[in-house]
């Protein structure tokens, strides 16, 4: 990790290295390693002009420690690693634009995908992105896309033999609550977008469809987006010289055993019209009426918390709200068993929980499952109660035997939508993790309102895996 830092953290390098050599010293206590006094340079020389002399002794010792005793056959330490990164080697390559901290990548992987590039503008999810998987750092670009596509000429070596590209553009413009980002042609009288800054960053990536040329390219979005579709198809026709063919879809996680209602609009598109239409009518049969999983199916097993009793401490960990890290056996059910591909996790990560007022923390408790602000348990105490028109969903208690309503980074401003149904505080980042079906041993990078967005923002992985496993059918 200290590369990703030294690359993309110039200002916070130190900073940021202080952290982890506390993160991994903990480590080595929970698997009883005792530091070692390193031989020789185990890390860049140049490191050592920006860390100070103690600081680069003390992570120079540690990841000397870190070999001399086999982290790269761990399941943890191995992640810290650098000369366990990668250049992709694979049949079924390829890129994942607006990655996030790796959803949907995630679930291509686990299809037997191998990612070859990967993009984003948001840093921490990068970090979570490359902490998590063995990829070379020169294949992560970090940034705008419209610079990525202005300066293709300096990445497009890295774009050869990629069988497939991903993208989830940032959504608000495609909202259906942002009307006024439409607007209707008077001749054909299709909605078309006002092209405003959230609208057009889907074009960057039709253009490196255009440049890439793939087999085949996902395109995945809020439902929203389907009302423009044919302006989307048209610029795609255009940047591709029309070798493409297209098949919306619109998607519910819950069809697929993700324990979430969540309703995605997903383009594939193709040069084989016949496999596009046997995708898109594979995908319709193998949904499930109703969803095998449920919330408690992913609550399963956690340790109990509490609410964070540190008020403007995020970074606050305890036995009361949870740790940034235990080392502990978790046991597993069926969903667990699936989520986390049959592996004996032994870590627990991200189960941690956020500060709320004593009003907030009354009302979570007096809540009855599937409740909300509305509830006559809570009209005394209500805050809201003069404009309970408008947030009849500020508080919203869930129901354990009913799948989760749709996950949402609006978890990193507060989780009042998201009260545990037992306990009286919010998700935990873990358990909104699960949930979204990352397995348990995803470890999400930065702070807790981090944690939250990058949750909130990703593909489910299991969902992912669905589709992938069709497109990696038709590639084979």
């Amino acid at each position: 990790m200290l590369e990703f830092y030294y690359k993309y953290y110039k200002k916070k390098f130190r900073e940021k290295s202080g952290k982890l050599l506390l993160e991994i010293q903990k480590l080595l206590q929970f698997e009883n390693i005792d530091s070692q006094k390193a031989k020789g340079l185990e890390l860049p020389a140049e490191y050592k002009m920006e860390l100070g002399d103690t600081l680069f002794e003390s992570l120079n010792n540690l990841y000397y420690t870190l070999r001399e005793n086999n982290a790269k056959e761990h399941p943890v330490l191995r992640k810290y690693l650098p000369e366990l990164k990668t250049v992709p080697n694979s049949e079924f390559l390829f890129a994942d634009f607006f990655s996030g901290a790796g959803g949907l990548s995630q679930g291509f992987i686990k299809a037997g995908f191998v990612p070859a590039f990967v993009n984003d503008n948001y840093l921490d999810a990068l970090e979570t992105y490359y902490f998590n998987h063995f990829l070379t750092l020169d294949r992560f670009y970090y940034g705008d896309i419209a610079e990525l596509v202005n300066h293709s000429e300096r990445y497009i070596h890295l774009f050869e033999n990629i069988k497939l590209i991903a993208g989830g553009p940032p959504c608000q413009g495609f909202s259906t609550a942002n009307r006024q980002n439409f607007t209707v042609d008077l001749e054909s009288q299709e909605k078309r977008f006002i092209e405003d800054k959230r609208n057009i960053l889907y074009k960057y990536f039709v253009q490196l469809l255009g440049m890439i040329k793939p087999a085949f390219f996902i395109l995945e979005n809020v439902r929203g987006m389907r009302k423009v579709e044919n302006q989307i198809e048209e610029d795609i026709m255009k940047a591709t010289n029309q070798e493409y063919f297209f098949n919306p879809l619109m998607l519910d996680a819950q069809d697929f055993g993700v324990p979430q209602c969540r309703m995605r609009y997903i383009l594939i598109g193709g040069k084989n019209v016949f496999s596009i239409e046997q995708i898109k009518e594979r995908l319709t049969s193998k949904k499930i009426e109703k969803s095998r999983y449920k919330l408690q199916d992913a609550l399963f097993g956690l340790p109990q918390i509490g609410s964070n009793p540190v008020k403007l401490n995020i970074d606050y960990e305890s036995k009361t709200n949870g740790y940034n890290v235990r080392k502990i056996l978790l046991e597993q059910n069926k969903f667990l068993t699936e989520i986390n591909n049959g592996r004996k996790i032994d870590y627990l990560w991200n189960h941690r929980s956020r500060y709320n007022n004593d009003n907030d923390l009354e009302i979570f408790r007096r809540l009855p499952e599937g409740a909300n602000s509305l509830h006559k348990s809570i009209q005394d105490i209500l805050i809201y109660k003069k404009r309970e028109h408008i947030f009849i969903d500020k508080y919203y208690k869930m129901k354990r035997d009913e799948v989760s309503k749709t996950i949402t980074s609006h978890m990193r401003l507060d989780c009042h939508m998201y009260i545990h149904p037992e306990q009286a505080r919010g998700l935990s980042p873990r358990e909104a993790a699960r949930i979204q079906t990352f397995p348990d041993d995803y470890i999400f990078r930065g702070n807790l309102n981090s944690w939250y967005k990058q949750i909130g923002n990703a593909v489910p992985v299991s969902l992912a895996e669905f589709i992938a496993k069709e497109l990696k059918n038709h590639i084979s």
